[in-house]
């Protein structure tokens, strides 16, 4: 390819995936693509759909259980340190942190981030309303 295209190319992440149902997606300019695997068939769209999101918002983990307790920690750390400097008494910045950590997750988990194709509802509900058994094994999210 180096010689067809003029260009030094570099391959960099592979990755094997098994499961039920794998469903890929590729962006429009092609340099940016998502394959999800799924525990059983669902609609084609709504997994397209699902595989699109993963290239549009960069979730990192599916779930907010997949996130790394020092990564949460890190996190509350910095909020914590946040509010301290806004002046928020001690005892509402706990309740405070929760809201924000939940929002961090609804950043970087797939299924707690709200549809592109619907702000009303998030991966995850929409998926509970396909099936609620279904569920998504593993991701991958490819960009140049």
């Amino acid at each position: 390819m180096v010689l067809k295209i003029g260009e030094n190319l570099i391959f960099g992440q592979s990755e094997i995936l098994e499961g039920e149902y794998i469903i890929s997606y590729i962006h429009s300019n092609n340099k940016a693509g998502s394959v999800i695997v799924f525990n059983k068939k669902i609609d084609e769209n709504l997994a397209t759909d699902i595989a699109m999101q993963v290239v549009a918002m960069f979730p990192s983990y599916i779930s907010p259980e997949e996130v790394p307790t020092e990564e949460q920690e890190k996190e509350k750390e910095i909020y914590r340190e946040q509010l301290k400097k806004e002046g928020k008494p001690e005892n509402i910045i706990d309740k405070i942190l929760i809201g924000k950590i939940n929002k961090y997750f609804a950043e970087v988990c797939l299924l707690k981030q709200i549809f592109i194709k619907d702000d009303k509802k998030s991966i995850e509900q929409i998926m509970k309303e396909a099936d609620s058994e279904l569920k998504i094994i593993k991701f991958v999210r490819y960009s140049l």
